[in-house]
């Protein structure tokens, strides 16, 4: 069975980089593993922008320490979407970031 980080990684790959750069799978969780701020972000933010289940793929890429302080910078550059406040009320459980997509009772 595949590794679910390779998963992600192939799939983040295909649904946000579009060919803009050229590394594998491999390479991108090995740069992942470094730390890099500066890649990190970049990362984030591409997930954020293009992916098709980016929940999915921030929390099987970065340890949640990680991807709660890349969701707290990127909430703070004054990107208010739809799409952004739903990401951030699924991953971090606060559903009052997207109260429009609550089922009305």
């Amino acid at each position: 069975m595949e590794d679910r980080r390779m998963i992600s990684a192939r799939a983040v790959l295909r649904e946000c980089f579009w060919g803009d750069y050229q590394f594998t799978a491999e390479e991108l969780l090995h740069l992942l593993d470094k730390n890099d701020a500066g890649f990190d972000r970049l990362v984030f933010s591409k997930i954020m922008e293009n992916s098709d289940y980016p929940s999915r793929h921030l929390r099987v890429l970065f340890l949640p320490d990680k991807w709660q302080k890349l969701l707290d910078r990127y909430m703070k550059t004054g990107r208010n979407s739809k799409r952004l406040r739903l990401v951030a009320a699924n991953l971090t459980g606060n559903h009052d970031l997207a109260k429009e997509y609550a089922w009305r009772v």
